[in-house]
């Protein structure tokens, strides 16, 4: 059972992913999160909302809406981050090797990487027609 929730909507630019990374920190620490994992929150954030800009929208998102919704419930603290770019699940994406040599890493696959190792749960979905990730925190006990 949802006891909070809160939403908000930011251009698809660069420039709005602090905003957006601010509104979840705030809702995290709301939720009883402490300052070490709201940051983490924020991080998973940042990094999501950046890699769609950036990927789906291939920097022009100026007409496009990221949407960032927190919910908390007596056990969890939950983001739902969705956007109209082309179907893409991270999670289908292999693990980048952090064991390789520098010089033999890949660029990519590291944000979802990140992600899953600052939140307890990342799901993703496809529901009409948008990407929906949805990244979990659970609450303290």
């Amino acid at each position: 059972m949802i006891v909070n929730e809160s939403h908000i909507q930011i251009a698809a630019v660069l420039a709005q992913v602090p905003i957006a990374c601010e509104f979840v920190a705030r809702a995290a620490l709301q939720a009883g999160l402490d300052e070490h994992a709201a940051y983490h929150c924020q991080l998973a954030v940042d990094e999501a909302c950046t890699n769609i800009v950036e990927h789906a929208y291939r920097m022009h998102g100026e007409n496009q809406i990221i949407d960032i919704v927190c919910q908390t419930d007596n056990q969890r603290f939950t983001i739902i981050i969705m956007d109209d770019g082309p179907a893409f699940n991270p999670l289908a994406q292999p693990d980048p090797d952090p064991t390789a040599p520098l010089d033999r890493r890949g660029s990519g696959g590291w944000g979802i990487h990140f992600i899953r190792k600052f939140m307890d749960e990342v799901g993703y979905s496809r529901e009409a027609n948008r990407n929906c990730l949805t990244i979990i925190k659970r609450l303290p006990a």
